[in-house]
């Protein structure tokens, strides 16, 4: 590593990081606010807002949460949050808040691992920071930038642990690995190191281990209180189900009546995090370059990260979200690789300029990568306003039928997916987008729904709204 003055470098860094956390987020999330992008589009984030609002009435003394296999903290956090901003915008606003924490702690971990490094903060900005995915995560109603700050943040304590054998270190460490795995359970197999450590720390001492002991019981309250027998029904999702070693291998599955095909097999789509654009650009770059540089994350860490990416590889499904957790501890597994990239430029006005054409590039991709999900928000904001000025009715759709219970449209909303055999009466509506439901949800039971109500002469066109719905009325 090339040895910079350690103490100005320190407080260039300090810096930096307020002016990330004190200004370029909060301006992020005003900007958001003023755009009226809250973060809530497609399914899941609209199912973590219902279950949101069930857990604030709940807790004001209202009826039990709704039943949900979603972890419980980062909903429970977005109803708190709710206590202080409109409640559309706080599950975004917990991700931007966690995108500031996961910021810091990742540039923590970083000065633990490699001390001597002189590009840290350059690359925690540029790599992390401003990766599209992350950027993306960082504005939307996912539990992702939540589950990643509790896993920066208990490797932190981990390291810390690791050099001094505090105790202290080893507890926060395992509550903040409790927590993670509350907000995203595929998170244990991340934090494998931590059982080694937990032993190691525990096994000669009976009062670390019961007060270690107490403060996991603790650390899980919040699923205890607010999920009781519940807080296992996670193992019932159909993709644990179907969970498959020979699904590393496929790129076509099959869920019940749904298939889903793909281009690449399972074990090559898990490599996008190291060699997506949306990840990392330059990631195959990084790989050769480690080969010569050599890797600082200890190897559990690197070996967990294996783990968890063929776990994600065993699931019936591809989804580039999935993998975002494993991301920060690939990149601090990289960072000599950049470091010994960036002194491939002699002069310091060389490195300047590569660095701010890197920066260029990072932001173009990261609007490449969020101006569609803006769209997709607002496409759902708007046809949820148009209804909003239709009468009552039985309004028959899907995948959009989230977003039209989040902004509380007066129809009564039914799920096509709900039944194989639905029951349309005169006069219902269905709300359809032909040209994408028939190409993602191909010989589907919705579809073929539509498909002979459309071939019997039942449906009478409405109205049409963008980017292809259309709603019709059913009649006899």
């Amino acid at each position: 590593m090339h040895t910079p003055s350690h103490r100005e470098e320190g407080k260039k860094n300090l810096q930096f990081n307020w002016l990330v956390i004190f200004l370029l987020l909060p301006l992020t999330f005003l900007l958001c606010y003023w755009k009226q992008f809250n973060g809530l589009y497609g399914q899941e984030p609209h199912e973590l807002y219902r279950y949101m609002q069930s857990l604030f009435a709940f807790l004001q003394g209202g009826p039990s949460p709704i039943s949900q296999n979603a972890p419980v903290l980062f909903p429970l956090a977005g109803a708190i949050v709710s206590l202080l901003i409109p409640p559309h915008f706080s599950l975004q606003l917990v991700s931007i808040m966690s995108a500031g924490f996961c910021y810091i702690f990742f540039c923590r971990v970083l000065n633990a691992l490699y001390p001597g490094g002189t590009q840290r903060q350059r690359f925690a900005f540029l790599a992390l920071f401003l990766s599209p995915f992350f950027f993306r995560a960082a504005i939307v109603g996912f539990a992702d930038m939540l589950s990643m700050a509790f896993l920066l943040c208990a490797l932190h304590e981990y390291l810390k642990w690791k050099k001094t054998a505090s105790s202290q270190s080893m507890l926060l460490a395992t509550c903040l690995a409790v927590l993670a795995i509350q907000t995203r359970y595929s998170l244990i197999f991340l934090l494998l190191p931590l059982v080694p450590m937990l032993w190691t720390a525990v096994r000669s001492r009976l009062s670390l281990f019961l007060i270690t002991l107490f403060a996991i019981l603790m650390s899980y309250t919040p699923t205890i209180f607010l999920k009781g027998q519940d807080g296992l029904d996670f193992v019932l999702h159909p993709w644990l189900d179907n969970w498959s070693p020979l699904n590393f291998f496929r790129n076509s599955f099959e869920i019940g009546a749904n298939q889903f095909s793909y281009t690449l097999p399972n074990l090559a789509y898990v490599l996008s995090v190291l060699l997506h654009p949306g990840f990392c650009i330059i990631g195959l770059v990084f790989i050769v370059l480690s080969l010569r540089t050599g890797i600082g994350l200890p190897k559990s860490w690197l070996i967990s990260t294996g783990i968890f990416l063929l776990f994600i590889a065993g699931l019936p499904t591809q989804d580039l979200r999935l993998l975002l957790p494993a991301f920060p501890l690939v990149l601090l597994a990289l960072y000599p690789a950049y470091e010994d990239l960036i002194y491939r430029f002699k002069s310091r006005n060389q490195r300047v300029l590569v660095y701010l054409a890197a920066v260029a590039v990072q932001l173009s991709l990261a609007v490449k990568v969020i101006t569609p999900v803006i769209h997709y928000q607002q496409e759902e904001l708007s046809i949820a306003m148009a209804l909003k000025k239709m009468p009552a009715a039985t309004l028959n759709t899907f995948a959009i039928d989230g977003a039209l219970r989040t902004y509380e449209v007066p129809q009564e909303i039914v799920n096509m997916w709900s039944t194989s055999f639905p029951l349309y009466n005169n006069g219902d509506l269905i709300l359809f987008n032909k040209t994408r439901f028939e190409t993602l949800y191909k010989n589907s039971g919705p579809v073929r729904n539509f498909q002979q109500l459309r071939s019997g002469g039942r449906l009478m066109f409405v109205m049409s709204f963008t980017n292809g719905w259309e709603l019709y009325r059913i009649k006899q």
